[in-house]
């Protein structure tokens, strides 16, 4: 067990590897061992902020909470979005040029924002990583 627990020290684990190689009775019970380990750190209890975290996830007004902040930032985003398109576009003196070139940088970083959106929303099913817990 002290082998498997990584607590011999390096010349003690070279030894014990080398009986280990000789002797199939001795790999078979390390093996056992081994997987004793796995099994014990999958059956561990949660830790208490697992917990919580776990509570939060359920919670309705942190969900509600977190849509309604994202549903703002998409809204002020467009919104923002607008406003800036129809300024420079239609109350602004910039030159033509500038015009263009501002209101292409807005299309562009909207345009972006709203493909990187439904590219996030179209493949959220698809995560594997939704239900990996810690």
């Amino acid at each position: 067990m002290a082998y498997v627990d990584g607590e011999l020290s390096q010349e003690e684990a070279r030894q014990f590897e080398q009986g280990l190689a000789a002797d199939p009775t001795l790999a078979k019970e390390v093996a056992e061992l081994r997987a004793l380990e796995v099994m014990a750190r999958q059956m561990a209890a949660p830790e208490p902020m697992d917990y919580e975290w776990d509570r939060l996830s359920r919670d309705p007004l942190q969900r509600a909470g977190v849509g309604l902040g994202f549903a703002l930032i998409m809204i002020g985003v467009l919104g923002l979005a607008c406003f800036g398109t129809w300024t420079i576009g239609f109350q602004s003196d910039l030159s033509l040029t500038l015009k263009c070139l501002s209101l292409g940088t807005i299309a562009g970083f909207t345009l972006i924002f709203l493909t990187v959106l439904r590219g996030r929303l179209r493949t959220l099913p698809y995560d594997p990583y939704t239900n990996i817990k810690r």
